[in-house]
């Protein structure tokens, strides 16, 4: 179920193990430990946690923080059922968070953790946002440059805007909501999705549509313009353009989800892990993170020092919050694992 936000790596994270020696900082580590294990997916996405968290969270408490990777909702059930956990906080999707609450992640601490500072209907028992990321439509301005796409519904017409398409690796992230968003479907109503409908939606670019197998696959085909029209993940939207590739966002219904910050059921350092979530969730560590990585902070307040091509993708500006439609990570974790059969069936159909 991960959601991989498109600039972190699977491959690149394995094998990492890096310790960051802590500076002395204030607070009082606890008496159990004064290291924690933390789990993302890689350079150079966990890099940037590093430095936006890890590093100032040592330098505060003492406490040190080990990385790990990548994340593996698999391996971290093994690890809760056999009892040998060494994972302390995991960074995974709101999805899972839903799914494995209780079973396989611990219950969060909210006397520790503010509550206050996640938006609304984004906090559950076992997860809290990280960090939002956004699936942005855009399109070849040369390819369109007579007659522009303005609405998410244009994607899916193929008549009226003829070219290939490219749609993110995973379904969890907002396409079935886009195809509902742009036939028609209020916001209000687009849950639970009718997942007829959206398929419906869905055939007739199926052809015309290469469905990626990474999202460095779908950054390298916008760069090399071997596609017309993308619905792609922001900090891979970042990377394309700042690659040169000539296209132009659209905000008209911009879906947003997060992952969230979690800990495994049995992790020995709890109650560091806990802390180090409330850290994370700060204003200064969140925008830092939102400034390096190209995603948005969890507080929609916050503005991160973007540079220019960061604030093309930027659906959280004044003038484009209009367009922002956020994922029910309840609905998809109660269905994530009959949506993916459905898809996979008809991909292959």
């Amino acid at each position: 179920m991960r959601r991989n936000i498109g600039i972190k790596t699977r491959a690149a994270a394995a094998g990492l193990a890096v310790t960051m020696v802590a500076a002395c900082g204030i607070g009082n580590p606890s008496n159990k430990s004064d290291a924690l294990t933390f789990v993302s997916t890689g350079s150079p996405f966990q890099d940037y946690q590093n430095k936006a968290w890890a590093e100032p969270f040592t330098a505060q408490t003492g406490v040190k923080v080990r990385n790990d990777g990548p994340v593996d909702e698999a391996r971290m059930k093994t690890m809760v059922e056999a009892r040998k956990v060494s994972w302390d906080v995991v960074d995974t999707s709101a999805a899972a968070a839903v799914q494995y609450c209780g079973k396989y992640l611990e219950k969060l601490d909210f006397s520790v953790i503010d509550k206050n500072v996640f938006p609304p209907g984004t906090v559950g028992d076992c997860g809290v946002p990280a960090y939002n990321y956004s699936l942005i439509f855009m399109y070849d301005k040369q390819k369109y440059k007579d007659n522009p796409p303005t609405k998410i519904g244009d994607f899916f017409d193929v008549q009226k805007y003829p070219g290939r398409r490219i749609v993110p690796p995973e379904i969890a992230v907002g396409l079935l909501e886009a195809a509902l968003l742009g036939d028609g479907v209020p916001e209000k109503q687009l849950y639970p999705l009718d997942l007829d409908r959206a398929f419906r939606k869905l055939q007739p670019i199926k052809k015309s549509t290469t469905f990626a197998k990474t999202y460095g696959q779908q950054q390298q085909m916008m760069v090399d313009r071997q596609v017309d029209m993308a619905l792609v993940l922001s900090a891979r939207a970042y990377q394309s353009l700042k690659a040169g590739a000539p296209f132009e966002p659209v905000f008209d219904k911009t879906v947003v989800n997060w992952d969230d910050l979690v800990v495994p059921k049995g992790a020995p350092n709890k109650e560091q892990a806990m802390k180090f979530i409330a850290f994370a969730s700060r204003n200064d560590p969140s925008a830092k993170l939102a400034q390096l990585a190209s995603v948005q902070p969890i507080n929609e307040n916050i503005v991160p020092k973007y540079d220019p091509i960061q604030q093309r993708v930027n659906p959280f500006t004044p003038d484009r919050k209009h367009s922002i439609v956020r994922s029910n990570s309840d609905w998809w974790g109660k269905n994530f694992d009959e949506v993916t059969k459905r898809y996979t069936t008809w991909l292959a159909g």
